[in-house]
């Protein structure tokens, strides 16, 4: 069941799209400033624009400055033109689909395909159409707009109801159970229930509880994530990973508040909270407030335990789902380009790779992913350029040495067989990148996980630059 202002929410935003920039017919641009070849750094992130001057010409490019009447775009081959806005035709903004987003593709024609869209690119937009990609060339596309995400419409949906409005708020638990959001659903039915007895919600809650029975607990390695009818080795087999709770800890301190995994606390960490923290004035002072404790809900319990610093019970939260963040590296990181390209048995995944060594046995396992995860966030190949750079994303070796030389600030060193896993900045996959790591818990946590990049004994310490660079400033949840 969808939120009755939803729909509209979409219309308005289509409206705004295709009003967006439109001028004078005869159209003429401001001189064009000289060619700059070499772009700067975080180009990618700037947002893109297609300037339709006339019915003829259009300039394809990144924002570089943005003023009430002038726009200045810096085009892929680093010529920066600027356009008086009321002299052109038309800017349409290309727009940055999170994983998963629905919207409009709206065509010259006027035809619109609705779908989750893939890529809003220079010269193509990829869409999904029930499960079948449809690619358009950019010359008959107008324009595309997307839905507002699950997380926008549910943040909408609350921000408009109180506490008193008992149907409003059944309302939303129902469509959260629709939308098979059953943690989310649970979370609000017990909150609707402390406020309201509603027979309705109480029968709801018991079928949210009955769909989160269904799901089993995730074994010790994911299930989700196997190869049918491929034996696998052990992880085990493989040396120097990590273990099955530094993967825990891991995800504990990269839960999202704002898009929370499922997690489970239980009662004895419970009462070791009140126990150890008691005193504390965050841990209510009487016996009733304490026993509400026990049917909290656990991300409740979890923000909790962050605020009064409760390191020593971090363990104790179980972290069944992947957070939103490791879930990105997963998908659109490691067992991408990562384990396909870098991870070769010729490449950083056997005996030439230099000092950066990455697993890739059994890669599917969370043990292995997220020890490659502290080998890129730990290893130190050149003081000025780290593997993972969390300020300045672009900046990262990682991005830097997957680029052509031509692109790249940094380029990889030479290496027999090296092939560039990136077209260029603007990639598809760069943008992945920089978006996985834009997403990770700020500022970054110092995960209390005993752990050393394994070495090569004779590996060419001034390979890809010198050491000694002093580790950046960290901060614990």
């Amino acid at each position: 069941m969808q939120c009755q202002f939803l729909p509209s929410l979409v219309v308005v935003l289509i409206a705004l799209a295709a009003g967006g920039g439109l001028a004078a017919q005869d159209a003429e641009t401001a001189p064009a400033q000289p060619p700059q070849a070499d772009p700067p750094a975080g180009e990618d992130a700037k947002p893109r624009v297609i300037v339709r001057v006339d019915r003829t010409t259009e300039v394809k490019g990144h924002i570089e400055l943005e003023e009430e009447d002038v726009i200045v775009v810096r085009t892929p081959d680093g010529e920066v033109r600027s356009f008086a806005k009321g002299l052109v035709l038309r800017i349409v903004r290309l727009v940055e689909p999170e994983p998963g987003q629905t919207g409009v593709v709206v065509l010259e024609s006027g035809q619109m395909h609705e779908g989750v869209i893939l890529e809003d690119d220079f010269d193509h937009v990829l869409v999904e159409i029930e499960g079948i990609e449809a690619r358009f060339r950019r010359e008959v596309v107008d324009y595309v707009v997307l839905n507002p995400t699950f997380r926008e419409q549910y943040e909408a949906y609350k921000a408009a109801l109180k506490p008193e409005m008992a149907q409003r708020r059944l309302a939303l638990c129902r469509w959260l159970v629709d939308e098979r959001r059953y943690d989310l659903a649970e979370q609000e039915l017990t909150s609707l229930l402390d406020d309201h007895e509603l027979p309705e919600a109480r029968r709801l809650l018991r079928i949210v509880r009955a769909q989160l029975a269904l799901r089993e607990k995730p074994p010790k390695r994911d299930e989700a994530e196997e190869e049918p009818d491929r034996p696998e080795v052990e992880a085990d087999s493989e040396p120097n990973l990590i273990s099955e709770e530094d993967v825990n800890i891991i995800r504990v301190f990269e839960i999202d508040f704002a898009n929370p995994p499922r997690v489970v606390i239980r009662k004895e960490t419970i009462e070791r909270l009140i126990n150890r923290y008691g005193t504390n004035k965050l841990i209510p002072a009487s016996q009733e407030e304490r026993e509400r404790l026990y049917r909290a809900d656990p991300i409740a319990l979890v923000r909790l335990m962050f605020e009064l610093r409760a390191r020593d019970l971090y363990g104790e939260i179980e972290v069944l789902t992947e957070p939103h963040a490791l879930d990105l590296f997963r998908r659109r990181v490691h067992d991408t380009f990562l384990m396909n390209n870098c991870a070769t048995s010729r490449c950083h995944g056997g005996p030439d790779g230099g000092r950066l060594i990455l697993h890739r046995r059994n890669s599917r396992d969370a043990r292995v992913r997220y020890t490659n995860l502290l080998i890129l966030e730990r290893l130190e190949l050149d003081p000025q350029w780290p593997l993972i750079n969390y300020q300045k994303p672009l900046d990262s070796l990682l991005i830097q040495y997957g680029l052509p030389p031509e692109e790249a600030r940094m380029p990889h060193p030479p290496a027999p067989g090296w092939k560039p896993v990136f077209r260029r900045a603007s990639d598809r996959m760069v943008r992945y990148t920089q978006q996985w790591m834009r997403s990770m818990f700020r500022p970054r946590p110092d995960y209390p996980v005993e752990y050393e990049p394994p070495t090569i004994e004779g590996a060419d310490a001034d390979e890809t630059g010198p050491e000694g660079q002093e580790a950046p400033e960290r901060a614990d949840r």
